[in-house]
């Protein structure tokens, strides 16, 4: 089940779009009507998948443009998908840069939706992939800095993909062979936790949640 945030000042355009993606995806969305409120949910939550309008009333500063540049500032890089029915091309081609990012015009079926969600998480998915294999070579490499270089890259998995079991996986590895096995013990506990499988770890393989 993914964890989704919508984002959008019209409670009835909230409402819509939370039920058609509890409908297409078996989960409850949580909601936030601003960008301040949602900034406030993103530190206390993580999310697969973040829905954000543009305009929030007039207020031309707050906008859905600005709430993503904070968010990717922040070190979130929870795939977005912009909701609005006022997004001009110049707009979409500034936002492009804070990838991944996509658009939906309002309005909007559930169907399209559903596909331009899916895409999202694919390429979200495509990153993971990506990640998962550097931070491996990374981890068992025996080049000095070559740990911090997987830290790093673990850090940034929790990000792309909070409901995986795998980022704990890796950062057990890396703090076991630092020596903190007390540590490296928590993060194994909290990744068989996420874990519906419960494989635990083995290198080369990814734990498919979703």
């Amino acid at each position: 089940m993914i964890e989704v945030l919508v984002v959008d000042d019209e409670k009835h355009v909230r409402n819509l779009i939370s039920k058609m993606i509890s409908i297409s995806f078996e989960c409850t969305p949580d909601e936030a009507e601003n960008v301040e409120e949602a900034l406030q949910v993103c530190e206390k939550k993580k999310f697969d998948l973040i829905t954000t309008d543009i305009k929030f009333g007039d207020n031309e500063e707050l906008d859905g443009i600005e709430f993503i540049k904070r968010l990717r500032l922040r070190g979130i890089f929870t795939p977005v998908l912009i909701v609005s029915a006022y997004a001009t091309a110049e707009k979409i081609v500034e936002v492009c840069r804070y990838f991944p990012i996509d658009y939906l015009s309002k309005p909007f079926t559930q169907d399209e939706l559903k596909k331009k969600i899916r895409g999202l998480l694919e390429v979200r998915k495509d990153s993971f992939e990506r990640y998962l294999r550097e931070a491996e070579g990374f981890i068992h490499s025996n080049f000095p800095g070559d740990l911090e270089k997987a830290e790093q890259i673990v850090r940034h998995m929790f990000s792309i993909m909070p409901s995986s079991p795998m980022p704990h996986y890796l950062m057990a590895e890396i703090l076991e062979k630092r020596g903190n096995t007390e540590l490296a013990q928590r993060h194994r506990e909290a990744g068989l936790a996420l874990d519906v499988n419960k494989k635990g770890y083995r290198r080369g393989e990814n734990v498919e949640n979703d």
